[in-house]
């Protein structure tokens, strides 16, 4: 058959192609690369807040480190400094002023104080100085000032001791009531000594002990201004059991039953009752002054 036979025939006549049956097979587009900068960028953006709470925890870790640093080398600059202040000639100790002192001799409040002509002001600051001061039952107040190059100013306000207290041992008492100090070698020992007082009672009941302490105290300040003293010094004051007090008066020893406070008006009729004595040239061996029925009477027994 020849090609413009072929050409001739009609659509019809020509023979079906065979048809294509779909295929069920998925066909997968390769998978797109994507970028390692992309990757990164949407890693940080994913994560950017906890980047952030660690940025800036690593930007304050790296201040306090720096901050460290600094004070640790200000500290080893300050030792460095301090050492060569405290071996410098130029600031040694030329001069102490120390006022308020009576019963602690100048050598003995520099000891205390642990300051020294020669000695180096670096080595003790005014407040140790202070505190060691303090620290002796004497002074009852102590101010120190250090002044570059070489100056101490020390003032003192030392215990005024009043009367012995015999409680196991002999204890000086100051004008507080207040039981100090033990006696040593250079206190003062020709005090009116207080007797009756034990030291079980004052363990016991410091309180109590202190109000007792504290009424002679009282006691021996109006004695001291009643004019008897210097006449009929006192030797001794007892506390009796009832707390009420007693006194042995002048050299010969007169027994002086006081009884309670207030003492001022007891004390006036005693130094009627020793200036009439004194008029008729003899001693009374006990004056009673503790009748409170009757406070103006007295009893009088001469020797």
């Amino acid at each position: 058959m020849t090609e413009s036979a072929l050409s001739g025939m009609s659509r019809a006549s020509r023979p079906s192609e065979p048809k294509r049956r779909p295929s069920n097979r998925r066909i997968t587009q390769p998978p797109t690369r994507v970028p390692w900068s992309v990757r990164v960028r949407g890693f940080v953006d994913q994560h950017k807040p906890k980047l952030t709470r660690v940025r800036r925890g690593l930007y304050w870790l790296l201040q306090l480190a720096a901050a460290g640093v600094v004070v640790v080398g200000l500290m080893a600059a300050g030792r460095l400094l301090l050492s060569h202040l405290e071996t410098a000639p130029g600031f040694s100790t030329s001069s102490i002023e120390i006022t308020g002192a009576q019963q602690l001799s100048r050598a003995e409040i520099e000891r205390i104080a642990g300051i020294a002509i020669g000695k180096n002001v670096f080595q003790v600051t005014a407040e140790q100085a202070t505190e060691k001061l303090l620290a002796e039952p004497w002074i009852e107040t102590a101010t120190v000032q250090r002044r570059l190059p070489g100056t101490y100013r020390v003032q003192v306000k030392e215990r005024r001791a009043l009367a012995l207290l015999a409680a196991g041992e002999l204890w000086l008492v100051g004008e507080d009531g207040a039981a100090f100090k033990q006696l040593g070698p250079g206190d003062p020992g020709d005090l009116p000594l207080i007797t009756g007082i034990d030291l079980a009672s004052i363990e016991h009941d410091r309180h109590a002990a202190a109000a007792i302490l504290l009424q002679v105290i009282a006691f021996l300040r109006e004695y001291a201004d009643s004019g008897l003293a210097k006449r009929e010094p006192i030797s001794e004051i007892h506390v009796e059991a009832d707390e009420t007090l007693s006194a042995y008066l002048g050299g010969d020893g007169t027994y002086v039953r006081l009884g309670k406070s207030p003492f001022r008006t007891k004390l006036r009729r005693l130094r009627e009752v020793f200036g009439q004595l004194a008029t008729q040239r003899t001693r009374a061996k006990y004056v009673y002054l503790d009748n409170d029925r009757r406070p103006d009477r007295v009893t009088v027994k001469l020797r």
